[in-house]
């Protein structure tokens, strides 16, 4: 199933991030990724100028980082054209935004099971394009479904994966430092051994 623009409406954003009786993530939930995300960069010793989240949706992931990283710009990536027409946001796909800087953070939260597999794959290797610090990736596992995701509150109309799936394509341009974070490839931030994922 492909999903289009139109797909992600107001109800859609309601449903998901509005009603308190439905919603799958809260403020409380962007600050908690917010705070992850920023001691993990941190302590790898990353400068954060330019952050990128990428498939943003109502933008609640942006005041916590903002909040952590308050010198730096942050740009929203996102598909659904009624958020960019609300928001502000840049419209686009991840699989091929371009722009002509790289960025120091990249987020992509709960986007990447949206995505057929070739386009899966094609965002994955734009993502090694579009960061040269720092990436922070989630995405709706088929483990996950099963075990861990809520779903009476989340989104089924979805592709599920295996995490082999997505780790295999990861590694061509990054390394994993734990929790969702992952490095440039072309970085090798000092971590003592039991600090770095267990294989």
């Amino acid at each position: 199933m492909r999903r289009k623009p139109a797909d992600f409406d107001e109800a859609f954003f309601e449903r998901f991030y509005g009603d308190p009786a439905t919603r799958v993530a809260d403020t409380g939930d962007a600050e908690r990724v917010a705070g992850l995300i920023a001691g993990i960069v941190r302590y790898v010793e990353l400068p954060v100028r330019r952050i990128l989240d990428a498939g943003c949706g109502v933008g609640m992931l942006r005041e916590p980082l903002l909040a952590h990283f308050p010198k730096a710009r942050y740009d929203g990536l996102e598909y659904s054209a009624y958020l960019c027409r609300r928001h502000g946001w840049i419209e686009g796909s991840l699989a091929d935004y371009a722009p002509k800087v790289p960025y120091d953070l990249v987020v992509c939260h709960d986007v990447l099971q949206y995505l057929e597999d070739a386009t899966a794959a094609r965002a994955i290797r734009n993502l090694a394009r579009l960061s040269r610090g720092a990436l922070y990736l989630s995405v709706l596992t088929r483990r996950d479904w099963a075990q861990a995701a809520d779903q009476s509150r989340t989104d089924r109309t979805v592709h599920l994966r295996t995490a082999d799936w997505y780790r295999r394509r990861l590694r061509l341009g990054f390394r994993h430092v734990g929790a969702g974070v992952h490095v440039a490839r072309s970085l090798e931030p000092i971590l003592w051994e039991l600090e770095q994922p267990w294989r």
